[in-house]
Formats: structure tokens, C-alpha cells, sequence
């Protein structure tokens, strides 16, 4: 019988992955509309304790295998309840200057109350739950969601990748408020005929989000005030770029593939 812990107690990143597929699975067979399920999945990315991510599916019909609990909880609205410790895992992991710290995967479904400072969520732009949203919009615009690079920014996102019929040529197109726009020729650059290019469907998504909420931890840092992420195509196969700092001057770096498994890792060492 597995060990039934205190509902105090600390969630690790595979107790948020289990409750994310279990809120997957709920989705899937109707019990979640999509708006609260992207809801949810913001809550589990954040949440504190075993019993913040129990109560996100303790209504839920489907088993789980997230760690049970040793006493029952008080149960509310899953959303309420979770929100209650909104300080969340993130803040902890990594808490990006002004406020800049819920990892709000999927979150733009349901963020129509007036306060939200962004459309995905405190993160921006580097909230990896855009990569879908610039990936339809390419989709739509050019017909394919290859790319040669991505780079998230706090406020806007950059996508590099071939000139319409011109594959000598890279184009350059921002998406900002939800929108990719026209790219401009003037910012156009020559390009290989051997560059590599990455599917931005490919990326596993919640795998990459898991990754970034515990850079500080897989760098050595002591904080995180800022953070670099790049999606890229490279010769030896496409990667997720991720550097971080803080101004204690400590830097590190770290590499996955699409599926989330780790290349390098480059973390932080005084007198390096």
C-alpha cells in the first residue's frame, strides 16, 4: 500500500505530473470543460503541498497516481482551495523579478478577470504554454510549424525561420498580444541551405514548463531574476536553451530536448 503523507507536505514535480494527467484525463472524458482545465493545470504547476494538488482532483471520477494523503481534506472549489497558497512552487523555485513567478500553464482560456497583468499569465511571454498559441498562428499564416528558432521574452516572442519560397533567406515574424505579425524584409538574414530546424509541435510542453519552475534548483542558484529560453534547431538534433541569473552574479545554463531530457546542464560554481 503506497505511504499516505500529511497533506502538509512538500509536492515534488512528479506529484504536479501526476495530477496534470489526471486532469488531462479528466478533460479528455468530459468532466472538465476546457476553460477549467487549463485552470487547473495552472494550479497544479503552482502548487506548494500535496494536499493544494488533491484538492484539484478530489472531485474527479479518474484514479490518480499521485501520492495519497494521510487525512482527508476539507474539500472547496478546486480553484479557491489551490489559490489559498498562491505563494505556489515557482515563487519558490525561481521568483523572477517584479512578481514575475506563477508558471501559468495554459492559463490564457480562462484569464478574463480584469486584474491579470498578461495575457499568459505573470510569466509573459516565457510561459511555455505560448508555444502552442505560435505554433496554431504559424500554422495558419505560413502552413507549417517548423521553425528555425523561438525565443520567449517577458513580453513578446520571436520566431526565425525561412522567407515564403525563399529558403536563402531568414524571416523574422514577432507575435505580440496574441497575434504573429508580418514579418519585415528589412530584418531579413542570409541562411543555410543545411540550417537546422525544430517542429514547435514536438515540444513536450508540461515536460519543458516542470524544467523551467526548477531552474533554480538544476543551476545552483540561489534566485533567479531573470531567464533566457530558446527553441532551436541544432545539428545534432533540435534543443530548449535554457540560461538564468540573478544580480548576486551567479549564471547558469542547461539544455533538454523536446521530450524534456536533459543535454547538459552548466549550473552555477563560485570560483569557476
Amino acid at each position: 500500500m503506497p505511504t499516505r503523507l500529511p497533506p502538509a507536505t512538500r509536492a515534488r514535480d512528479t506529484d504536479r505530473t501526476a495530477a496534470c494527467a489526471t486532469l488531462d484525463e479528466a478533460h479528455a472524458d468530459g468532466q472538465l470543460s476546457k476553460e477549467e482545465h487549463a485552470a487547473r493545470l495552472d494550479l497544479a504547476m503552482e502548487a506548494e503541498t500535496l494536499g493544494d494538488l488533491h484538492s484539484l482532483i478530489e472531485d474527479l471520477q479518474n484514479e490518480s497516481e499521485l501520492t495519497p494523503m494521510a487525512d482527508p481534506i476539507q474539500l472547496a472549489h478546486p480553484v479557491r482551495t489551490a489559490r489559498s497558497s498562491r505563494i505556489g512552487f515557482f515563487s519558490v523555485a525561481v521568483p523572477v523579478v517584479v512578481g514575475l513567478v506563477a508558471l501559468t500553464f495554459g492559463v490564457r482560456a480562462c484569464a478574463t478577470s480584469p486584474d491579470t497583468v498578461q495575457p499568459y499569465g505573470d510569466m509573459g511571454y516565457q510561459n511555455p504554454a505560448i508555444v502552442a498559441e505560435v505554433a496554431a498562428a504559424l500554422q495558419a499564416k505560413t502552413g507549417t510549424t517548423v521553425v528555425d528558432s523561438l525565443g520567449l521574452y517577458p513580453e513578446y516572442a520571436i520566431v526565425r525561420m525561412p522567407g515564403p519560397g525563399t529558403p536563402q533567406k531568414q524571416v523574422t515574424y514577432d507575435f505580440r498580444d496574441g497575434v504573429l505579425e508580418d514579418f519585415d524584409d528589412d530584418w531579413s538574414s542570409p541562411r543555410t541551405a543545411d540550417q537546422a530546424q525544430v517542429d514547435l509541435t514536438s515540444i513536450d510542453l508540461q515536460k519543458i514548463a516542470g524544467i523551467i519552475a526548477g531552474a533554480a534548483e538544476s543551476l545552483n542558484l540561489s534566485r533567479v531574476d531573470s531567464i533566457n529560453i530558446q527553441i532551436r534547431g541544432e545539428t545534432d538534433g533540435p534543443e530548449v536553451s535554457i540560461s538564468a541569473d540573478n544580480t548576486d552574479q551567479e549564471r547558469g545554463s542547461m539544455s533538454v530536448d523536446p521530450s524534456g531530457n536533459f543535454l547538459y546542464v552548466t549550473p552555477f560554481r563560485f570560483g569557476e
